[in-house]
């Protein structure tokens, strides 16, 4: 009776694991994003054992892994539920194979994976009428688990080419240098602020689609292009700078700065951010800069170089070039005030980049012999007799 109840335990686990991952818009589960991080975690310390341009290939293929490795848990999940299930209420006579049957675990294993498959019971069947219902409950389940696997597969395509598009439409435009500011700077230049306009749209779309992807199947956050430019964390770097450029680095007065798309884009990139680190992986936080006084401000801003803190440097540098390009010297007062604005958004951002980075093994040289978990296990030998010390001069 025991063994019976472990097996509808282990089933309503399975069915409950696979509807919620499948169909819950929240992402939910009981134990597929446990799955995927425990697995990600063996794959990338086991990546650290290859040589470099193998590794990055290794880590490429996690994400797909993965999802068969969630799929098969949920199969063998089930054939265990029922086969505990069967073996659990067993008696002599319960299930015919071969003419007669005593109960066993193997007999059990049996005819749950044939009725799971539903290939046919061939010399083996149940007997009895409350075995002969399970049987029948365990096929219409098999194909619910089925059919639930092919859905959860085809949306997670889906998301993955929706993640994809919006990774190529900034790869295009960036450049070989795959800065944005020469993006905008081409908008400015050319005085096309519709056509800025209709971008922001579509970056605020993709935005909006990459983040449901990432709610709603947290698989997707382990996808990992070999490409590094059209990774995740190089996208939401790109994307955060365009929108930090736009909202403090450009001109107050310049077209575009306050653009509806832009409202909406910033909007989305804070609760990408937030989200991120509620879902995934805690963001590794340090102590936000403090800006700098507004004398040492103005110092940088008339070039005196030993005064200028990395922070005002990196956004001194994107506000220069768009005030050049849009014919205007940077303005203090305002600067001062946006750069107030734009340092705690920005160190968020780059906390949030910094993390995925570690996590998803981007940050890494990874090199034959580089220092891992696994590799200290395959390499702990029983601990040798202390020796003697020996001094320089080769007595003891």
């Amino acid at each position: 009776m025991i063994v019976s109840a472990i097996g509808v335990l282990i089933v309503a686990l399975v069915v409950l694991d696979s509807l919620l991952t499948v169909l819950d818009a929240s992402g939910r589960s009981i134990f597929s994003t446990r799955v995927y991080r425990a697995a990600w975690w063996f794959w990338r310390h086991l990546a650290k054992l290859l040589p470099a341009g193998l590794a990055q290939a290794f880590l490429s293929v996690a994400a797909p892994l993965m999802i068969a490795l969630l799929i098969a848990l949920w199969i063998f999940g089930i054939v265990t539920g029922f086969a505990l299930i069967f073996y659990g209420g067993l008696s002599f006579g319960d299930v015919v194979a071969g003419g007669g049957s005593q109960p066993s675990l193997p007999s059990a294993f049996r005819l749950s994976w044939v009725t799971l498959s539903t290939i046919g019971f061939v010399e083996i069947s149940p007997s009895n009428m409350a075995h002969s219902v399970t049987v029948a409950l365990e096929a219409l389940l098999g194909s619910v688990i089925l059919t639930f696997s092919i859905t959860y597969f085809l949306s997670v395509h889906r998301s993955i080419l929706d993640f994809d598009r919006l990774v190529l439409d900034l790869h295009h435009r960036m450049g070989p240098r795959h800065d944005p500011i020469e993006t905008l700077a081409s908008h400015f230049s050319n005085g096309d602020m519709q056509g800025l306009e209709r971008w922001l749209e579509r970056l605020h779309d993709g935005l909006v689609g990459m983040h449901q992807g990432l709610n709603r199947y947290p698989i997707v956050y382990f996808y990992r292009p070999q490409d590094r430019q059209r990774s995740l964390p190089r996208t939401v770097q790109a994307l955060a700078r365009i929108t930090e450029c736009l909202s403090w680095l450009t001109p107050d007065d310049a077209p575009g700065t306050q653009s509806p798309a832009l409202k909406s884009l910033r909007a989305g990139m804070a609760d990408l951010v937030s989200d991120l680190g509620k879902t995934h992986i805690p963001i590794v936080t340090a102590a936000s800069p403090r800006p700098v006084s507004r004398s040492e401000f103005e110092a940088a801003v008339r070039g005196n170089e030993w005064v200028i803190e990395p922070s005002v440097r990196k956004f001194l540098e994107g506000c220069g070039a768009l005030h050049d390009i849009a014919g205007r010297h940077v303005d203090v007062a305002g600067s001062y005030a946006n750069y107030r604005e734009w340092l705690p958004a920005a160190t968020r951002t780059q906390q949030l980049v910094s993390t995925i980075s570690t996590d998803l093994g981007y940050a890494e040289d990874l090199r034959p012999r580089r220092s891992s978990y696994l590799l200290g296990l395959l390499n702990r030998n029983p601990k040798q007799r202390p020796q003697a010390l020996v001094a320089k001069g080769g007595r003891p």
